[in-house]
């Protein structure tokens, strides 16, 4: 299996399609702290009791003003104070919507949506025409995926705020992720007719044709946002968008060139992180992709699209252990996206060689209701021939390493065998000559006749048992017994003499044999000659 990067589960952030109103402190706009603690994210003072000589409005302004510097702070541990410090007002401003409002943001710091929901939802009962409170309950149903919910709450905004622009743009974004774009692009275009200069409904303008594939009409848009309106060159968002839209053409010079200057404008933007690491993803440079996605867990700690990006940087690093990790993190983060199990069977099966475990993540895949059926059939045939390779691979390499453990183990014991041989010789070579001592002569050396150690084998060291020849073969006190081998000598046995040679009688000398008489002849006339 090849390493499949297109199943990077990065979800589509939509930038600047509607943007959450921060605390108010009551019948004033929200301002950016001035005061030198809130600059520097010190703690805000948390709001103290009544004071003995302190007037109701004065008690109202004061608690109000500290709980929202204290919102601003965004520290979810001081929430429940400032929740009890509001309440604690209600009573005495029953009609100030802006209690109400600040306590919803407190509960949104606990991830209290109900609550929080509720409270947005009293804001608006006691001043509909406040148009933060109808802004954050349609972001919330946003963050839901509830898009019908949350183009109501904007559209009921519009109703009793129609000059917010910020319920405009989240009109906008709502039809856009509900795939209404005609109608988005029809809202926008009727927005910027009566404001030009509003840089969000540019934003969210673009987003529509980049969603409809019309790049060329989303760069056109954000170009002319950049050089028409005041002060859009420092809108970070609309140079974060203007790198998606470069992103989607392939242009990933001037890609970068946007997101880098949407992070320098706002260093925490996380749409920005992502898509610049995906970037570097592209490019398998896994470090400095890793570096961004880090960042942006930190600021968005429940995304699971960024950990399962971040766990496929790791999974480049060889962090596989890591990487694992935070697939498991996704998964609990968001149980009903099933792409995780993909992301860990590539990860266990081509990377740690786990392929029973990836095969199982693919069976835990398709249980969770994967949409990609196919995909994950063509994968697990892929994982089970990779096995099935991978294993007989594994035979292979058992037996080599058999074959190699026995060879060196071979090879060690003719070395340590040689070894010893070196010793006793060395032994060997340092005593020959030497006088036997008592334990005896060194290995490869008998003690002979005049008890000198030399060479087993020489002349008179032949030890008890062994063959012999003559006595002269034996080592020193033995003799060549009757069987020809070296023993001791019996004491009680008497010598026994060598018998006399007795010498053989000389031959008789030869005699010469007597002549033979001739017989005479018959005279033939009958008479003897």
């Amino acid at each position: 299996m090849t390493l499949r990067l297109s199943i990077v589960l990065a979800a589509a952030l939509s930038l600047a399609a509607c943007k959450k109103k921060p605390p108010e402190a009551a019948g004033a706009t929200p301002e950016a702290p001035t005061d030198a603690a809130s600059a520097s994210g010190a703690e805000a003072a948390p709001a103290s009791p009544m004071l003995p000589s302190e007037a109701p409005e004065e008690r109202l302004q004061r608690v109000m003003a500290a709980s929202v510097e204290t919102l601003k702070l965004g520290d979810p541990t001081r929430a429940p104070q400032v929740i009890e410090d509001l309440k604690a007002l209600t009573s005495m401003a029953p009609d100030a919507a802006e209690i109400p409002y600040n306590i919803g943001i407190a509960y949104e710091l606990l991830g209290d949506d109900t609550n929080a929901r509720k409270a947005y939802l009293r804001a608006t009962d006691v001043d509909p025409s406040l148009g933060a409170a109808w802004l954050n309950l349609g972001a919330m149903a946003e963050e839901r995926g509830e898009y019908d919910r949350a183009l109501q709450s904007y559209e009921a905004g519009l109703r009793h705020d129609p000059e917010n622009g910020d319920l405009v743009v989240g009109v906008i974004g709502a039809l856009r992720r509900q795939g209404r774009y005609a109608q988005a692009v029809t809202e926008a275009k009727r927005a910027l007719g009566q404001n030009a200069n509003n840089v969000n409904i540019y934003n969210n303008l673009g987003l529509v044709y980049l969603a409809q594939g019309q790049t060329e009409l989303a760069s056109f848009v954000y170009q002319k946002a950049l050089n028409s309106v005041e002060g859009a060159s420092n809108n970070a968002y609309l140079h974060a968008n203007l790198g998606k839209v470069y992103l989607a053409r392939d242009e990933d010079y001037l890609a970068q060139q946007e997101l880098e200057q949407a992070l320098r404008l706002d260093p925490r933007m996380v749409p920005a992180m992502v898509d610049l690491a995906q970037l570097h993803m592209d490019d398998r440079n896994w470090s400095d992709a890793a570096t961004l996605l880090e960042r942006a867990r930190t600021e968005s700690p429940s995304d699971a699209a960024i950990l399962i990006n971040l766990g496929i940087c790791y999974r480049g690093l060889g962090r596989l252990e890591e990487a694992q990790a935070l697939y498991q993190q996704a998964l609990e983060l968001d149980p009903r996206n099933a792409d995780p199990y993909l992301n860990m069977a590539v990860l266990q099966g081509d990377y740690m060689r786990a392929y029973d475990a990836a095969l199982a993540s693919i069976d835990r895949y398709v249980a969770a209701g994967g949409q990609n059926r196919a995909l994950a059939d063509t994968w697990r045939a892929e994982l089970t021939d990779a096995k099935g390779k991978y294993e007989k691979e594994l035979e292979r390499k058992r037996k080599r390493e058999e074959r190699e453990a026995k060879r060196k183990a071979e090879e060690a014991g003719a070395a340590e065998y040689q070894r010893i041989l070196a010793e006793r010789q060395a032994k060997a070579d340092a005593m020959r000559g030497q006088a036997c001592p008592a334990e005896g002569c060194a290995d490869l050396l008998a003690c002979n006749r005049q008890s000198i150690c030399v060479d087993e084998g020489s002349p008179g060291t032949i030890p008890v048992g062994g063959a012999c020849q003559a006595e002269t073969d034996c080592a020193s006190g033995l003799i060549c017994g009757p069987e020809k081998t070296c023993v001791a000598p019996d004491p009680a046995a008497a010598p026994t003499p060598a018998p006399e040679a007795v010498p053989a009688p000389a031959p008789a000398a030869p005699t010469e044999a007597p002549p033979i008489p001739t017989p005479a002849s018959p005279d033939p006339w009958g008479g003897a000659q």
